[in-house]
């Protein structure tokens, strides 16, 4: 029974050295290589990050672009619709000394025809303006630079020339052809002739973005410098900051 227990235990002893040496140069080759498939698999995952990454700032850029674009079409519509209220109420402010004159007392004889004529006169312009304001509204850019030339050319001294001069610069820059020359000249009437047009602001940014569309992004900054300061408290003093960034 203590030979068999000596016999096992020499076999033991000889036995687990060489079980040892079996498995040693195994697990020192297989850690190698699991090493070696984790460096991969993190290099792989930092790229696939870094992708990830660019695409993120790309779909950020896009975004933040989308989002002025909006911004400055909310403003446009705000700024219509003070201009509708505006519209209306020198409506009612011509309607008011016109109803006054029609109750008056008239000399006999007199006739009525001249006063019609004079009251329907502001009115025409007004017509006119509205008329190709709304074609300028409907998309109808052709139709709409069309109308604001006739306006322009029939009352040289109409109270909306201002607006007519802004928006027929949107219409040279909206049309199938746009013409961007023409449409820098019309916002740089409305910036020169009208300084006291709440369109300066508007104007001078549209300016400066058709500037950068024609390659003169060095005038595009003078310009978009120039809102910021003059109109420090504007929308488009925002629109002109975040521009300012893109142009650098």
């Amino acid at each position: 029974m203590n030979k068999r227990l000596i016999y096992g235990v020499i076999l033991s002893g000889l036995m687990v050295p060489a079980f040892a040496q079996g498995l040693g140069p195994l697990s020192v080759e297989d850690r190698v290589q699991s090493s070696r498939q984790a460096a991969v698999a993190s290099d792989e995952a930092l790229m696939m990050l870094m992708q990830q990454l660019q695409q993120y700032e790309q779909e950020i850029a896009s975004l933040r672009g989308q989002y002025e674009e909006l911004r400055f079409e909310l403003e446009n519509m705000k700024q219509a619709e003070r201009e509708r209220y505006l519209d209306l109420d020198s409506r009612l402010n011509a309607l008011t000394p016109a109803s006054a004159a029609a109750g008056s007392a008239q000399p006999e004889g007199a006739g009525t025809a001249p006063a019609a004529t004079s009251a329907a006169s502001p009115e025409d312009e007004r017509a006119a303006y509205m008329a190709a304001r709304d074609m300028l509204y409907a998309s109808k850019f052709e139709d709409a630079r069309k109308a604001f030339e006739k306006y322009l050319a029939d009352y040289p001294q109409g109270q909306f020339r201002d607006f007519s001069h802004f928006w027929l610069g949107e219409a040279w820059r909206s049309i199938e052809k746009p013409d961007r020359a023409k449409a820098m000249d019309q916002f740089r009437i409305v910036i020169e002739r009208f300084p006291d047009s709440s369109r300066v602001p508007s104007a001078m940014y549209r300016l400066a973005v058709l500037e950068a569309e024609s390659g003169k992004p060095a005038e595009a900054r003078v310009t978009l410098n120039r809102v910021i300061q003059q109109f420090p408290t504007s929308s488009e003093a925002g629109y002109a900051r975040t521009m300012l960034e893109q142009l650098k």
